[in-house]
């Protein structure tokens, strides 16, 4: 156990242990050597002790939300006013077809359960009418059961109906769709960040903390959230005065600024001008090629204060789908959420995607092993693409990549490809689907 863990008793077995034999000793006034029945009979006691202390310490850590699982930490949760969110349910689109058209209408009822393979099932959301004369009706389904193992079902796989009996006139039904949206049950880590950041959702100032907690709630797929105050590129023409331009307004962001010389080329801060932005006003003395200029063209960025853009991200780095986006808009834009002047948006991160060519140097003794650790499913290079591709304004690091490899056995590692990019705080990294990996055994 880890010595910075909070613990109410002692379970240590050696401490226990000392404990037991010392009193067992000072009973008998005399030593308990190994072999000593006395002395089994304290150790095999010790390991009662243990078990009890353990059990007794882990119902008191599970008081603080550090250490809280399962009902304990719904329990917290109901205490907070925070519930655990849902699984959602993965949905598609079936088609019921015949081979000879019929004279009259057929009625698919709604709730007909079809499956893939008897396990996962899937049931019409509506009710349906195959019409005389028509060979085939695309209904709704939805799954039987939430969860994300109900997601990936591909084309056509959706194949067995569980009761023929409900629809005896049909031949076949296939779904047109790849099954999606399912999404777990909350797991107790996701959970208990939510409880720890509950707090926030008191405030109506639209801080971003608070946005991402509703964000968070609104759908059990988002894993994370980015909430930003949107800018606005201004783009003008200015007049000088004085060997100056000036440009007002408190929320003019200078570091963005690009000023432009006649003919569209970008000028040189500190060689064509230099700028200061004090009491709200932006000032451009100009120099060099624009010392004679009478207008300037420049670019600049301003915040728009009461707009506010929300940016999620699903599990795994999947980007979010309009349902997802739809559910946190609908959430973060409620009146008892969002201040009143606040305007929301909601919009899926943009991404920057990411090849990986690469060549790793094992011995001939290890080859095997270390192909296997880098190349393999779950191996370096999948748990590499899983941590880069996972979080919003992560940079693309193939430092990262390297050190995965090398933990996995290789003696050296060179990479071409990814380079070290910066990203945007709403951009996710996303791997090509490209991979030229070589290994070479020495």
């Amino acid at each position: 156990m880890d010595k910075d863990e909070l613990n109410f008793i002692e379970t240590s077995a050696a401490e226990i242990w000392d404990a037991i034999l010392e009193e067992l000793e000072n009973g008998v006034a005399e030593p308990l050597y190994p072999g000593d029945e006395r002395r089994i009979f304290g150790e095999a006691l010790t390991e009662v002790i243990v078990a009890v202390y353990s059990a007794v310490n882990d119902a008191c850590r599970q008081k603080m939300l550090q250490y809280a699982r399962d009902d304990v930490l719904d329990s917290i949760g109901e205490t907070r006013d925070v519930e655990r969110l849902d699984p959602t349910y993965a949905t598609t689109t079936l088609r019921f077809s015949i081979e000879t058209a019929n004279p009259s209408n057929l009625v698919i009822p709604a709730g007909v359960w079809v499956s893939n393979d008897f396990e996962h099932y899937f049931a019409t959301d509506v009710t349906a009418v195959l019409p005389a004369g028509s060979l085939y009706v695309d209904v709704p389904a939805t799954a039987t059961e939430g969860g994300s193992d109900y997601n990936g079902i591909g084309p056509n796989e959706i194949c067995r109906i569980r009761d023929v009996s409900q629809v005896p006139l049909i031949d076949a039904v296939a779904n047109l769709t790849e099954t999606a949206g399912g999404g777990d049950i909350e797991d107790d880590d996701s959970y208990r960040e939510r409880i720890r950041e509950a707090e926030n959702k008191l405030s109506t100032a639209g801080p971003a903390k608070a946005y991402k907690y509703w964000a968070l709630s609104a759908n059990p797929l988002v894993s994370d959230v980015v909430v930003i105050s949107e800018k606005e590129t201004l783009t003008e023409t200015l007049t000088v005065y004085g060997g100056c331009i000036f440009r007002g307004g408190d929320t003019l962001l200078p570091d963005t600024l690009k000023v432009y010389k006649a003919g569209g080329a970008q000028a040189v801060e500190g060689t064509d001008y230099t700028k200061e932005y004090t009491h709200d006003l932006l000032t451009i003395t100009l120099a060099g090629t624009l010392a004679s200029a009478s207008t300037v063209d420049i670019e600049i960025e301003r915040e728009m204060r009461g707009r506010v853009k929300i940016v999620p991200i699903c599990a795994g780095g999947e980007l979010p789908s309009e349902d997802v986006l739809a559910d946190v808009l609908e959430v973060c834009s409620s009146d008892d959420v969002k201040p009143l002047t606040d305007l929301v948006t909601v919009e899926a991160p943009s991404v920057e995607s990411y090849d990986i060519v690469l060549t790793y140097y094992t011995t001939s003794a290890n080859e095997s092993a270390v192909v296997s650790a880098v190349e393999g499913s779950g191996g370096a290079i999948d748990s590499y693409v899983y941590w880069q591709d996972s979080a919003l304004d992560q940079d693309i690091n193939p430092s990262e990549l390297m050190k995965l490899i090398l933990n996995a056995g290789a003696t050296r590692v060179e990479i071409t490809s990814p380079v070290y990019t910066e990203l945007g705080e709403t951009t996710v990294a996303k791997f090509s689907g490209n991979a030229t990996v070589t290994h070479v055994a020495r």
